[in-house]
């Protein structure tokens, strides 16, 4: 098993670095970019490209009840400056067309037919929470597809407390959708400050957004992350297979995927190295941007 070493693992709050000094004025415009389509399959998948186009560009995976609007522009237009960035909707959720899958390997096929229908040869992919299983998904299946790959607020297979996640879920409808998105921060007033400032972020586009995920697709994408929380035993087995460089970024009080999961992960993935953030969530990354930036960029170009 592999041990854990500083050579690979970064605990933000032991480095000599002060969280407070990333400040989440990233400047960010929500830059409009048009909504395309492409057929996959019997679908029309929306998608957006953000930024210059040299390069391997990176694509995004969103987290369970996420459409294309619901990433922090901070991130998005901030990892613009590095690479193409590729957003889109797989099938059956916001502006694309289709059934939404109730399981991981077919949201993952998926996401790898939409790659290959745009004619990308090899990409880079950002994960988030559920998008983070649909990447390992990816890589498992496909490894030479993939170049590198980001892992944030995620678990592998069978993750300690996932199968909890539809409890949590079903008290949401009781407070505000602002304080529904607080809870992927963590309880302090400091990152709650930050998670409002996030929500801002995401909610400041009025013109040209992306439908929210509709009841159908969220119970078809809850069904499939349930299934991704049951045990599976050859997980790390095919985890360790897995040659590919992985960043994996976690948070401290992530109460939906807790931090052991990333740990795991770490463990399981053999050239993977580890960013853990105190006092923050299960949206770290949205918590802060400039950081996350900084350690994806040099992550991307070196």
């Amino acid at each position: 098993m592999k041990h854990l070493n500083f050579s690979a693992l970064i605990i933000a709050g032991a480095l000599l670095m002060n969280l407070n000094s990333f400040s989440a004025d990233t400047g960010i415009r929500n830059v409009r970019v048009k909504t395309k389509t492409v057929n996959v399959d019997d679908a029309k998948i929306a998608y957006r490209i953000y930024g210059r186009k040299e390069g391997t560009p990176i694509v995004l995976l969103s987290p369970l009840g996420s459409s294309m609007d619901d990433w922090d522009p901070a991130v998005v237009e901030g990892l613009a400056k590095y690479s193409q960035v590729v957003v889109f909707d797989n099938k059956g959720v916001g502006s694309s067309s289709g059934k939404t899958p109730t399981t991981i390997a077919e949201m993952a096929q998926d996401a790898i037919t939409f790659i290959n229908t745009l004619g990308y040869p090899k990409v880079n992919l950002l994960g988030f929470s559920m998008g983070g299983f649909i990447a390992q998904q990816i890589v498992e299946t496909e490894p030479q597809k993939v170049d590198k790959l980001i892992l944030v607020g995620t678990g592998p297979q069978g993750s300690e407390g996932l199968s909890e996640i539809g409890n949590k879920i079903a008290s949401l409808g009781k407070i505000t959708p602002e304080d529904q998105f607080l809870l992927l921060f963590a309880p302090s007033a400091h990152s709650r400050q930050l998670g409002k400032e996030s929500f801002a972020r995401i909610q400041s586009k009025k013109q040209d957004r992306d439908l929210p995920v509709s009841n159908e697709g969220f119970i078809a994408q809850l069904t499939a992350v349930l299934g991704w929380a049951q045990p599976d035993a050859s997980a790390f087995k095919r985890a360790n297979t897995v040659t590919n460089e992985v960043l994996i970024i976690g948070g401290q009080y992530d109460v939906f995927i807790p931090v052991v999961n990333p740990l795991k992960l770490y463990q399981a993935l053999p050239n993977a190295r580890l960013l853990l953030l105190p006092d923050a969530g299960h949206a770290s990354v949205f918590q802060y941007p400039e950081l996350f930036l900084q350690e994806a960029g040099y992550f991307l170009k070196n």
